[in-house]
């Protein structure tokens, strides 16, 4: 599915509003389907789209959390998990804001009021050149790579006019699904081991042992440098890792296509559980041979830690996302400077 057939396609199910830039970057929201930002394009009107459109849930209306959303590569999971929102600010080419009320039942019969307020903007290069540095922001000049950016700011405010005195502990998660490729893989980067820090702490078993060569560890002289997940949607597995382990980054190479996939994000660190599962990849396709199956993709799932959120006071998570298309030189480069990781490796361990 191009992004043109995206947009033509969300737009006859349900409200759409478009962000765009002069160098061909666009992303589409659905203010209607929880604010997600479904799918996004950096090659104009007909170029390639990343995010899932999942089309068969759509089309079906019959969705559930994990395994047949409708979609999307930045959705805000906070229960209740849908619901529409309204247009907070008058729109512009590069920047959308919307909010949503929640309530919540409280003690002695009283509600209590969440608002939820959600910010979609463009990134321009001054920003990427801050949140991916300064090898990111170099290589987007160069003529023959194409980009786009986007930040989501994700807000709940707890309101509780009724209930003042109330504090209510939440958490805030962010999903991405991902358009699978016979030659994608998902790569997790990781910190180093200090020596006086435990032993490494990833999980792999969610859905059993994976088969041979769908996740791999890229070693180094003290600890792996990143785990390797493949993300060609053909075979249902999963690795999730510790907040102390992970960088604030996460990646995915198209080989194929020639695309990198960049998510950074707010890592905010433990109290004390040292196993604390916040990251998490996956790639979605059948459990067993012949299993029916509704789409194909891969995706990223970050989870907040859970605070306390008393009256007048608010909890944010950001996360940032920047897809470039560019030669395999240009690729190199980056996802040596960016993720941490070499091209060669990744593809020597997870293509061959």
């Amino acid at each position: 599915m191009s992004y043109r057939d995206a947009v033509n396609y969300l737009g006859a199910k349900t409200r759409i509003h478009e962000l765009y830039n002069q160098i061909g970057g666009r992303i589409v929201i659905c203010p209607d389907w929880n604010g997600n930002v479904m799918t996004s394009t950096c090659d104009g009107i007909d170029g390639s789209s990343f995010g899932l459109v999942n089309v068969k849930a759509i089309d079906s209306g019959k969705t559930d959390w994990f395994y047949n959303s409708y979609g999307g590569e930045d959705q805000l999971i906070f229960l209740p998990e849908s619901g529409t929102f309204v247009i907070d600010s008058l729109p512009q080419p590069s920047v959308l804001r919307m909010r949503r009320s929640v309530r919540l039942n409280a003690d002695h019969g009283n509600d209590a009021e969440l608002d939820i307020i959600r910010t979609v903007r463009l990134l321009d290069r001054y920003e990427i050149y801050l949140i991916f540095g300064n090898a990111a922001a170099i290589s987007l000049d160069q003529m023959d790579v194409s980009f786009v950016g986007f930040i989501t700011v994700n807000s709940i405010v707890n309101s509780a006019i009724r209930s003042p005195s109330w504090s209510q502990p939440v958490s805030l998660q962010i999903r991405g699904m991902f358009n699978s490729g016979q030659s994608t893989v998902a790569i997790v980067p990781f910190q180093p081991v200090k020596e006086s820090e435990s032993e490494f702490s990833i999980d792999t078993d969610f859905f059993g042992s994976s088969p041979h060569g769908r996740l791999r560890l890229l070693p180094s002289a003290t600890s792996p440098t990143a785990v390797l997940l493949r993300a060609d949607g053909k075979y249902r597995c999963q690795v999730t890792a510790s907040r102390k382990r992970v960088k604030p980054i996460l990646g995915a190479l198209d080989f194929r296509e020639g695309t990198l996939t960049l998510i950074a994000f707010d890592l905010e660190l433990p109290y004390s559980d040292e196993s604390d599962q916040t990251v998490r990849a996956y790639n979605h396709g059948p459990s067993f041979p012949g299993e029916a199956e509704f789409a194909q993709f891969y995706e990223f799932n970050l989870l907040s830690l859970i605070h306390e959120l008393p009256h007048g006071e608010t909890q944010t998570l950001h996360q940032y996302t920047l897809h470039i298309n560019a030669d395999k030189r240009t690729l190199t480069y980056l996802a040596q400077e960016v993720l941490g990781v070499e091209y060669e490796q990744v593809y020597e361990k997870m293509m061959k």
